[in-house]
């Protein structure tokens, strides 16, 4: 569930920075950023290698699903948010 005071903070930095914004998907945020720990995952049901079923998958950016994805897109949107003068 995404927070009404993140939806705000979005719309006044692309009315800030005269950007256009045509979506806000907050799951497709999630998905982009580089993960700072090794993280090994199954591999999931459709997408299962024939000949290799109990080998894991080493994920490389984040999964929307994850723990870590919030705490990753923050580290990346912290330091532009310092740049705009938010603490």
């Amino acid at each position: 569930m995404i927070h009404y005071k993140t939806v705000h903070l979005m719309f006044s930095l692309v009315a800030l920075e005269g950007m256009y914004m045509d979506r806000l998907g907050h799951k497709d945020c999630l998905s982009v950023w580089k993960l700072k720990e090794e993280i090994y995952m199954k591999q999931p049901e459709g997408f299962i290698i024939k000949g290799h079923e109990d080998k894991a998958m080493h994920l490389k950016c984040t999964l929307y699903s994850l723990k870590q994805a919030f705490l990753s897109w923050w580290h990346e949107l912290e330091p532009f948010m310092k740049t705009q003068c938010f603490h």
